[in-house]
């Protein structure tokens, strides 16, 4: 009798478990003895969990007791039960179904199983398996997506990204893999990395592929993914070497913005059952990896190109620094001998050759200025130049240069006001912002018109003092403003007083108050004059 009784159990197992409906078997009192796939995937209880629990495992609180005891009143008088039950998952989460529990009795007439049948359940369980599918996917695309973003060499990148799409089971992939970067140029494909185990002769046979031959060469043709069945009978896949096995292929062209950089091939077994899903995948992986790729070429484009700018700025800073060292002793003799001649030679020089001496003392002056500038500039790009800061009050010497510059500003009748903020003492290098502030105020004197107001202030900007010079000159467009700070520029404004202008003083200043770690500026309008100021940290 036991061996007839482990046989219909055995039997009733075997039934249930191609139901495409949910199904638990139980003794009489309610231990649960099987469960079917169908119902492990849709209330997420693996058999272990449940088998030789009670049903009650299910109990979801919904019903009342009288829901249960008028169930097990028709179950146990040997009839079937029908109605809809609300039972739990495994997660906590609850589902409604129409519930059909069947009784089994035995040769005696008594009862020793309870089939349960979940009736209206293939749909929930269809859409349960299409949500794990997407899950899977968009699990897969956002890890191949973080690999694609690491700073690993790009084979070790691209190789470790496919190896997650490998991992994909819908797929069916086999470990064997790889990528191709296209050579436009020469119209072939370049073998660039693998995934798996391929003999040398494959490394060999398809270190280059042309556009258009085989499966790979057609794609990289054609831009859309081909899948192949077996690559014995499929005539596009020409190229075959000693050893090959039989296997299928999915083909998928990595575009960028419909740019083809390369393919991804992949194995399969031969004739396998195809994913329904996977071109949109595998395109949309595709498409991650040749951004990936174009990322990393214009990353190297710009590494090169930056790499062979600061060469070429280190030459341009050596080459100003030796060119004018070796010219300010030349131009400064012919500034020593032309105020000579001009101050000494008063007799039987005529008024025509006086100027002659004046404008050659005055451009051989604007020379050493420029010269100096030039060393200047030089000596700061290449680092010669240390900031030396002491804790120091500032407004004295702002003082000091306005009285300075104020000399040269009567010659335009322009008059310099100071509105200086009280300010406790800081940080910073006296002998570098004198450069700073002479700068800003001497180009305010020669580019403001005559009987002119240039503004001098300082104030506390929470934890920064700012310098600013306010001039009522011609104003500057938001196009010049972008210029001003870069070395040799010239602006549609000109000093009014016919004074030269090197372009590099600027430029000066700005270096210099970015080696206190401050920042410079301007605010200004066309026709409404213009402000310069800078920004140092107080601390």
């Amino acid at each position: 009798m036991k061996e007839l009784d482990l046989f219909k159990r055995q039997k009733l197992s075997r039934i249930s478990d191609s139901f495409p409906e949910a199904v638990y078997i139980t003794d009489p009192d309610g231990i649960i003895s099987h469960v079917n796939p169908a119902f492990e995937l849709l209330t997420g209880f693996r058999a272990d969990d449940v088998v030789g629990k009670s049903i009650w495992i299910l109990k979801s609180g919904h019903h009342p007791e009288s829901f249960y005891n008028s169930m097990w009143e028709v179950l146990l008088s040997g009839n079937i039960w029908s109605g809809q039950m609300v039972n739990k998952k495994r997660d906590g989460t609850v589902f409604p179904a129409d519930v059909t529990i069947f009784p089994i009795s035995d040769p005696s007439d008594r009862i020793s199983h309870f089939v349960s049948i979940l009736h209206g359940t293939t749909d929930q369980l269809q859409a349960h398996e299409e949500t794990l599918r997407r899950n899977m996917e968009y699990t897969a695309l956002h890890n191949v997506s973080k690999i694609l973003q690491s700073q690993d060499p790009l084979p070790q990148m691209l190789s470790c990204a496919v190896e997650e799409i490998i991992r994909l089971s819908e797929l069916r992939i086999e470990y064997k893999a790889g990528v191709f970067i296209a050579d436009h140029e020469k119209q072939v494909l370049r073998l660039f990395t693998t995934v798996g185990d391929f003999p040398e002769e494959f490394h060999r046979l398809d270190a280059e592929v042309p556009f258009g031959e085989c499966l790979c060469g057609r794609v990289a043709m054609s831009g859309e993914m081909l899948v192949s069945n077996n690559c014995f009978s499929d005539p596009r896949h020409e190229r075959r070497y000693d050893g090959m096995t039989a296997h299928g292929h999915y083909i998928i062209p990595l575009k960028s913005r419909d740019k083809m950089v390369g393919v991804l091939f992949l194995y399969t077994s031969s004739n396998p059952s195809w994913y329904e899903r996977s071109p949109e995948i595998l395109k949309s992986m595709g498409g991650l990896i040749a951004d990936a790729i174009e990322h990393r070429r214009a990353e190297a484009i710009i590494q090169e190109q930056n790499e062979t700018l600061t060469k070429m700025n280190d030459l341009k800073n050596k080459f100003l620094g030796i060119a004018a060292h070796d010219l300010r002793n030349p131009v400064y003799v012919i500034r020593t001998f032309s105020e000579a001649l001009r101050d000494e030679c008063t007799q039987g020089v005529s008024d025509k050759h006086r100027r002659f001496f004046d404008k050659i003392y005055n451009a051989s002056g604007h020379m050493i200025h420029l010269l100096e500038n030039l060393l200047d500039i030089s000596k700061i790009e290449q680092g010669k130049i240390e900031i030396n800061r002491v804790i120091q009050d500032i407004n004295p010497i702002i003082e000091e240069q306005v009285a300075l510059n104020q000399i040269v500003a009567n010659k335009k009748d322009i008059r310099i006001q100071q509105e200086l903020a009280k300010l406790s003492p800081f940080r910073f290098d006296k002998d570098a912002l004198i450069q700073a502030i002479n700068n800003f105020l001497s180009n305010a004197i020669k580019f403001s018109p005559p009987s002119s107001i240039v503004l001098v202030s300082t104030e506390l900007q929470g934890d920064k003092i700012q310098f600013s010079v306010k001039d009522q000159g011609v104003g500057l467009s938001e196009e010049e403003q972008k210029l001003l700070f870069g070395e040799f520029q010239t602006l549609s404004s000109k000093p009014t007083g016919q004074e030269k202008a090197t372009g590099l003083g600027l430029a000066i200043v700005k270096k210099i108050i970015t080696l206190h770690g401050g920042e410079v500026g301007v605010v200004s309008q066309p026709g409404q004059g213009s402000t310069f100021y800078f920004l140092l940290p107080v601390k």
